[in-house]
C-alpha cells in the first residue's frame, strides 16, 4: 500500500499492488484518487449539500469537474501500472469530497 505514489513524474492518491506471493488468492489491486471539492466552489452550504440528491450532486459543474479529472489521471495511472507489473487485477474508483460533508465515488473502467 503506497500514499501518494509517483507514477509517470505525477502521483497517484493511494495504491494498494498486491505482492507476487499473494497473488494465488482472489485479491484485487487497488488504485484510488482523491479530489476535495470546497463548498465555497459549489456555492453551497452543509446543510443545502446533504439535502441533495447523489443525482442532484453528480449534475453540479464543479463535481463533474473533478471527477472528470479524476477519471483521467486514473486511466493514466492504471495504464503506467499495468505496464510496469505483470498480471494485475486492478480496480480504479475516483472519490471526490464535497467538503467535509458528503463523499461521491465511482469505478472507473476502460472501454476498449
Amino acid at each position: 500500500m503506497d500514499s501518494e505514489h509517483e507514477i509517470g513524474r505525477s502521483y497517484a492518491g493511494l495504491t494498494m499492488i498486491i505482492r507476487p506471493d499473494m497473488r494465488k488468492y482472489d485479491i484485487l489491486d487497488i488504485l484510488l484518487e482523491f479530489k476535495f471539492v470546497t463548498l465555497e466552489k459549489l456555492k453551497l452550504t452543509g446543510k443545502q449539500l446533504r439535502e441533495l440528491s447523489q443525482e442532484e450532486l453528480e449534475a453540479l459543474p464543479a463535481i463533474q469537474r473533478s471527477m472528470k479529472e479524476a477519471e483521467d489521471q486514473l486511466v493514466r495511472y492504471g495504464n503506467a501500472l499495468e505496464n510496469k507489473y505483470d498480471d494485475l487485477r486492478l480496480k480504479k474508483f475516483a472519490v471526490v469530497a464535497l467538503g467535509f460533508e458528503r463523499l461521491l465515488a465511482k469505478e472507473v473502467k476502460v472501454h476498449s
